[in-house]
């Protein structure tokens, strides 16, 4: 019954379809026939009313051109009649009425019927002409012309061709149903293998052997029937592969709409939260009804932030709350979801209980604040460690590594360009996914080895985690350190790596640095550091041997006039020539060491009083041999040798050089360039008066304001601005009105005696009142002597004063010499710490200078380094000296230290300063010590 009445509203359908295009056919046929007609009509009207234009413009263009009136009147009511004309109006030329038949003329006449277009013709035109006569408008005509003839015959033709469509329709409905029901008689196989297929049932029609439609739609039917069978059977198993995998998952899966409703979610849930699916829905509000009070606002604008942007969040942590009440982590995860047309159904979240993470995270964080706790002591050593690594690794020279990845198989997965540098291997070269030994075997840059790939196979037999396989001599000369480390671990094991390391300038600047450490920069002799070294041995072997051995102490005879005459770098130069004069003089047993400045000392061991005499002859008279030129002057030098012997002078090491000492200026005292043996009775009274006399003029100047400050620039290496002054002390010379003394000649004796103390009292406390009296100048340095490391009340001395003068601490540098403080490093170190403590800043000078360790300076917690002006002198010609230079730069920036090299005495060496990133600069090429200093009068 249902195919019935489906096929019967099939077979209406097509009914009346056919007979709705019948309809619009033959309306539309009526239509354009009623508008043809119309136009003509229009047309025939439009040119009937121009004829009667013409016609009464003829025929009463004579009565009015001679003002005939009356004629006019008569000749209205003659044409009125036969032409079927509804009125006549006749104007003249000033539009005043002649005459009227037909129209009332109080009433106004209406404007003129347009006959353009297809529409209805009106029962009655209005029309008007123009009377003219030879070019002269005589007035004007309006009439009304009446259509009703020719309406009548429209509707009638309108009528006929109605009848005829009317006709038409009910012709083709009865085709129609005859010719739907011939066509769909065979349908009624498909309607019901349809429905049976609908219900669920399996149907398969007959074959059709017709090629006609009905039969193609029959074949298709059967087709397009067990293609959905297994469609279906497809569809039901991927829904109970989806159920299985989406209500099994270990975190709660959901889907939530555009609006942030609740659209899917899976039976996860219930184990998360202990809601069922079916609650889920119902709650209205979830996942918010999930999460605890205090966090579900939180939440709520993170879901309709990413509803809102359409994004995407990973691990939202937040607070939830069971179904029963107990409270756990969890972490949501959503992302925005598309469909294939690519419209956007909102958001895909996944929510996972993380609670054991959090408890991890935070046990762990308790851990670490433990251990934190725990390594807080060592912390600042381990900090310490490291950077003194970073300082020796800057120092020695920039580490780099070749990495070599290969694979089970030795075959090469990775290699970075330092390894191609080292190993001699063209960039170009492609080396990954080949064989390591045809590698290395093709390497320009080869160690000697003999059969590298059986070298290299070996080793990558091994199964230790980290091998080291020692130094490999390149065949440019280089040598490299090779490691080799298992990548992966236990069973999962995914190759080695190789690491290379240039070790050459590290192993070269190692003996550098050895070297400097116990040899004297300037001469290559030993230093004072390896000459007490060799002292103490010699003394000591000397005692257990019960033999003798000596000690000679030189200098050299107004060597100061030469630096003050011609310069530092003529100095340094004749103490290079005295070096290796005196070195062709000394035996390969005996010690040759520069203790400093121009102070040399031998060491020898097992001798006799006659040979050490002959040595100390043999050493004046070839001082006195020695001819230096500079600037066509020649230079005779002369030097006076002190002489001391173990035992018979002295008892233990230091009385030894004190006794040698002695004796060297009992040399002098004789009358220089010649040697003596120590004396006790003529140490004390020549000690004595020397001492007495440069104590009493150090005294007298302190009374009488004998002493001076003299002012030298340190500026900015790049900018050149003056950043700070040096304070330098000068001695008025009594003796010669006007003359100074340089620091040179009276420090020495002033740290003999003691006075220096009292000098660097003196020193502070005017350059304290300097800076009260001048708050806008620059900051200004002075020198503290080694001896004041003795006087714990200094600090609170230069406190007290800044104190009174209202200074600020930060306008007074404190510079201490290295040396001093290296060999008091425990004083030392407790007097910088009382100086850091008042606020000052704490300069180390003659930074270099004592190069055997930098260990101390993690205990001496300097501010500035100044760099020894020995390293600066000969900066352009001394590689040496322009590799230690930016390595203690370098080891000084790493330490957050700023840096001053002094001595920059040209051009040359201020551009190589800058270079290697010095911080400040000082010396003679930016200005000279003055008394009234730019930096102090402008201010």
């Amino acid at each position: 019954m249902r195919s019935l009445t489906a096929l019967g509203s099939l077979r209406a359908r097509l009914i009346i379809a056919s007979v709705l295009v019948q309809c619009i056919i033959l309306a539309f046929l009526l239509f354009n026939t009623s508008r043809i007609w119309s136009e003509a009509t229009s047309e025939t009207t439009a040119v009937r009313v121009q004829e009667l234009a013409r016609l009464l413009n003829a025929a009463f263009a004579g009565p009015l051109s001679n003002n005939d009136f009356a004629r006019a009147t008569d000749l209205i009511d003659t044409i009125r009649a036969p032409e079927g004309i509804d009125y006549l109006v006749l104007l003249d030329a000033q539009k005043h009425v002649i005459g009227a038949r037909g129209w009332d003329i109080a009433q106004p006449l209406p404007p003129p019927t347009r006959l353009a277009g297809g529409g209805d013709i009106p029962v009655l035109i209005h029309a008007e002409t123009t009377i003219e006569y030879g070019g002269e408008t005589l007035g004007q005509l309006r009439f009304g012309i009446t259509t009703g003839i020719m309406r009548e015959a429209i509707e009638r033709l309108t009528l006929q061709n109605a009848m005829t469509m009317i006709a038409g329709i009910v012709a083709s409905a009865v085709l129609m149903a005859l010719l739907g029901l011939w066509l769909t008689h065979r349908l009624y196989k498909l309607i019901g293998a349809a429905e049976v297929a609908a219900s669920g049932g399996n149907v398969d029609l007959p074959e059709p052997s017709g090629q006609d439609e009905v039969a193609q739609l029959t074949r298709r039917f059967n087709e397009m029937s067990r293609a959905i069978r297994e469609r279906i059977v497809a569809l039901r198993h991927n829904e109970e592969k989806f159920h299985a995998i989406a209500d099994y998952t270990y975190s709660t899966e959901l889907w939530l709409d555009p609006e942030g409703r609740l659209v899917w979610v899976n039976g996860s849930v219930s184990r998360l939260a202990g809601y069922s699916v079916s609650e889920c829905m119902r709650l209205g509000d979830f996942p918010l009804s999930l999460a605890s009070p205090d966090e579900r606002v939180r939440l709520n604008e993170a879901l309709d932030l990413a509803l809102a942007d359409r994004s995407s969040v990973q691990d939202f942590e937040f607070r939830a709350v069971r179904r029963d009440g107990s409270l756990f982590w969890a972490a949501a995860s959503w992302q925005p979801l598309y469909d294939s047309r690519g419209d956007y159904l909102g958001l895909r979240a996944s929510i996972r209980d993380n609670s054991e993470l959090k408890d991890d995270r935070l046990a762990l964080r308790k851990a670490v604040i433990e251990l934190r706790q725990i390594q807080a002591l060592g912390q600042s050593y381990l900090q310490r460690a490291e950077a003194e690594r970073a300082r020796l690794t800057a120092l020695l020279s920039a580490m780099r590594f070749g990495v070599l990845f290969v694979d089970q198989d030795n075959r090469v997965v990775f290699h970075n360009p330092a390894f191609c540098d080292l190993w001699g291997v063209p960039d170009s070269a492609p080396i990954v996914e080949k064989p390591i030994g045809q590698v290395l075997q093709q390497a320009e840059n080869r160690p000697a080895i003999g059969d590298i790939v059986a070298h290299y196979l070996k080793e990558s037999a091994q199964v230790d985690d980290r091998i080291d396989y020692g130094e490999l001599t390149m065949n440019d000369g280089r040598v490299l350190t090779q490691q080799c480390y298992r990548v992966g671990s236990g069973q999962h094991d995914s190759g080695r790596m190789w690491i290379y390391e240039d070790v050459t300038q590290d192993r070269q600047l190692a003996e550098r640095m050895i070297n400097l450490a116990e040899r004297d920069a300037l001469t290559g002799l030993y230093n004072r550091h390896r000459f007490q070294q060799e002292l103490e041995r010699m003394v000591s072997e000397a005692d257990r041997r019960q033999a003798s051995m000596a000690l000679l102490f030189f200098d050299l005879d107004e060597f100061k006039y030469v630096n003050d005459t011609f310069g530092h770098g003529i100095g340094d130069e004749l103490l290079k020539a005295i070096a290796r004069e005196i070195g062709a003089q000394v035996r390969r047993h005996e010690v040759l060491s520069r203790l400093g400045g121009d102070e040399f000392a031998i060491l020898v061991p097992d001798c006799s009083e006659f040979e050490v005499s002959k040595l100390a002859e043999r050493i004046v008279n070839c001082v006195t041999q020695i001819q230096f030129k500079v600037d066509g002057h020649v230079l005779r030098p002369s030097s006076s040798v002190g002489v001391a012997l173990f035992p018979q002078h002295a008892a233990s090491p230091g009385e030894l050089v004190a006794h040698a000492d002695s004796a060297m200026y009992q040399a002098k005292s004789a009358g220089k360039s010649t040697w003596r043996m120590y004396r006790q009775d003529a140490d004390q009274s020549r000690n004595a008066f020397t001492r007495l006399s440069w104590k009493d003029r150090i005294v007298e100047a302190l009374e009488n304001d004998g002493l001076e400050l003299h002012y030298q620039g340190i500026y900015g290496a790049k900018e050149r601005d003056l950043v700070h002054l040096e304070a330098l002390v000068r001695m008025r010379d009594a003796q010669n009105p006007g003359g100074l003394i340089l620091p040179g000649h009276f420090i020495p004796h002033a740290e003999k005696t003691g006075k220096i103390v009292d000098i660097d009292r003196w020193v502070i406390k005017r350059t304290i009142e300097l800076l009260a009296t001048k708050p806008n100048m620059p900051s200004v340095a002075i020198n503290i002597s080694g001896r004041s490391f003795d006087e714990p009340e200094l600090p609170e001395f230069i406190s007290n004063m800044l104190r009174v003068h209202c200074v600020d601490p930060r306008r007074l540098l404190v510079e201490l010499t290295e040396t001093a403080a290296v060999s008091d490093l425990r004083d030392a170190q407790r007097f910088i710490d009382a100086l850091r403590a008042t606020g000052c800043t704490v300069c180390l000078d003659d930074f270099g200078n004592g190069f055997a360790s930098f260990a101390y300076l993690k205990q001496l917690k300097a501010d500035i380094l100044k760099i020894d002006g020995f390293f600066v002198r000969d900066l352009p010609n001394d590689r040496d000296s322009q590799v230690f230079v930016r390595g203690m730069v370098d080891m000084a920036h790493a330490m957050d230290k700023t840096t001053i090299a002094e001595f920059v005495e040209n051009e040359t060496i201020y551009t190589m300063l800058v270079e290697f990133g010095v911080d400040l600069v000082q010396g003679y090429y930016l200005d000279k010590p003055q008394r009234n200093h730019p930096g102090i009068m402008e201010n």
